[in-house]
């Protein structure tokens, strides 16, 4: 996981720092604008760092959350009162996953992505192990890469209803067959890797793999922790990043 560090700015001035050169700092990135519009409304200055550990254009969210702790901080640092929408409103202009990552928790997206909706969480939580080729892929080039290869494929038949309905915990079994991702098809006729990968993970019992947002990482998700620790003791050495993670609680916040 990323840390992001903010620190009042007594001259209200917008500062952003990295430990890492490939982040943009300047004030046309996307986490400086953000920041910059709630400031703005309360005359703030800022300084802010990321300490970055999420690999940079690897379709895991590390620059949407980023976006998405800055403003939720900005809130909490100078006890600004903001109603949730109009939080989320801001959000959706950085990223259509920005507002997720703002509600956080296990969630249905719809539209964009830009509309969230809490459902259950899943229970037990699931165990997944990510692969990255050390390949960065923009996502303005993967969707221009989808359009232009005018895709077509079998819609996932999903009981939308049932899980916004749902009072009890999901399964995890619940969600293997859902597991999909549209770009998979679209990445690997660049990236063979990518099927390579998912082969690996196939092979050593993964419940579901998919590539996660517009790639190039790819998760599988296990259920028993031996079987994740031995697929990563294999294959920790085969990729640029190899990692075993698992979801955390997400915190309520409260606007």
């Amino acid at each position: 996981f990323d840390v992001v560090f903010l620190e009042k700015n007594d001259n209200k001035d917008i500062i952003v720092q990295s430990n890492n050169s490939e982040v943009p700092v300047d004030s046309n990135s996307m986490l400086y604008k953000a920041a910059e519009i709630l400031l703005k409304k309360i005359d703030k200055g800022l300084k802010i760092f990321i300490d970055k550990k999420i690999p940079i254009a690897a379709g895991l969210g590390g620059g949407s959350s980023n976006i998405a702790t800055v403003l939720i901080g900005i809130c909490k640092l100078f006890d600004y009162r903001i109603k949730r929408d109009e939080l989320l409103e801001i959000a959706s202009n950085f990223g259509m996953d920005v507002p997720f990552f703002i509600i956080r928790g296990t969630a249905l997206t719809r539209g964009r992505g830009e509309l969230v909706f809490p459902i259950q969480p899943i229970d037990p939580s699931t165990l997944i192990l990510l692969i990255n080729p050390g390949i960065k892929i923009s996502t303005k080039w993967a969707y221009r890469m989808f359009d232009q290869l005018n895709y077509k494929e079998t819609q996932k038949n999903i009981n939308v209803e049932y899980f916004l309905k749902k009072s009890e915990t999901i399964k995890q079994k619940e969600i293997y067959s859902l597991v999909h991702n549209s770009f998979h098809s679209v990445l690997t006729q660049k990236f063979p890797v990518i099927e390579k990968i998912k082969e690996d993970l196939n092979n050593y019992g993964s419940k579901a793999v998919a590539v996660s947002g517009s790639g190039a990482t790819v998760f599988g998700i296990f259920e028993e922790q031996k079987t994740i620790n031995k697929v990563y003791h294999d294959l920790k050495n085969n990729y640029p990043f190899v990692y075993k993670t698992h979801p955390v609680q997400a915190s309520k916040i409260n606007f």
